[in-house]
């Protein structure tokens, strides 16, 4: 399977899982989600337009905006999501409601719609709306991430939505169902690859050294560094590991130098041999 069509496919996976998530949960209970899905289910309540058809509509002038800030193959691959979001929402209009939990379909719509998009982003694409507005963001500020630019753009389509259904729990519920889907957005684009990261001071350096790389494959770093306790020179390891890993250097390092002060820490995402190479 050529990349080309593995990456629609995927596209395609994220946009169904999307619609559903829309159709199953969020839809039925009145949930706007921020975005132009979330602008669609207000208007949809207001004049019964069909979802579908709206995003697409509403697609359109977000989709030119954004013609000079990308490529043609994220182009046309977002204009395939997009597509495929709109179609597929108005064609599983019809399954039945999970749910009359409101908070149960915040909960699970949110994180259903988290999954979906998380699955559109990672493969490079979007499916239109706010997803395109939020990555051109993303050019211009790095140091935030796609998630929280979701968030702070659909901040008011939530609060609009409490006004439109007169009720203000709909802004509570809309509001649960926006920070799962960023946290899940965030967790898959920038999170994936989580590990820990280990800070290993010993008296014996080379021979924890030697036992993590013969026995975990992992390499180490040796850091200088200086105790102000006991006013001797000391070696730090600094070594990266996955998390399925850390029970096995625990008892490596236990079994080494009882004595050892190791400290672990999370490290957010890991790019290198043994990890992510991109």
């Amino acid at each position: 399977m050529s990349v080309f069509l593995r990456r629609y496919l995927v596209v395609l996976l994220g946009s169904m899982i999307t619609a559903l998530s829309l159709n199953l949960f969020l839809i039925p209970a009145n949930i706007a989600p921020g975005g132009l899905s979330g602008i669609a289910i207000l208007l949809n309540h207001l004049a019964s337009l069909p979802v579908g058809l709206t995003i697409l509509a509403l697609n359109i002038p977000l989709f030119l905006w954004s013609l000079k800030y990308f490529n043609a193959g994220f182009m046309f691959s977002s204009l395939f999501g997009m597509i495929s979001l709109s179609v597929l929402t108005d064609c599983f209009a019809w399954l039945p409601v999970v749910t009359q939990d409101v908070l149960l379909s915040a909960v699970y719509g949110g994180a259903l719609m988290g999954l979906g998009l998380g699955i559109v982003f990672v493969a490079g694409s979007s499916t239109g709306g706010t997803d395109i507005a939020a990555q051109i963001l993303k050019k211009h500020f790095p140091s935030v991430s796609v998630g929280r630019f979701v968030l702070i753009i659909d901040a008011f389509i939530v609060i609009l939505a409490g006004i439109v259904f007169a009720r203000w729990e709909v802004t509570l519920y809309s509001a649960v169902a926006l920070y799962i889907t960023t946290y899940i957005i965030d967790l898959m684009v920038e999170g994936i690859n989580f590990a820990k990261v280990a800070y290993i001071i010993s008296d014996k350096p080379s021979s924890i050294s030697e036992g993590i790389f013969n026995n975990l494959s992992r390499g180490t770093t040796a850091l200088h560094a200086f105790s102000h306790f006991t006013g001797d020179e000391k070696t730090v390891l600094l070594c990266v590991v996955k998390k399925y890993e850390i029970a096995r250097l625990k008892m490596l390092i236990k079994s080494l130098d009882p004595n050892a002060f190791v400290i672990l820490s999370d490290a957010r995402e890991v790019l290198g041999n043994g990890f992510k190479t991109q």
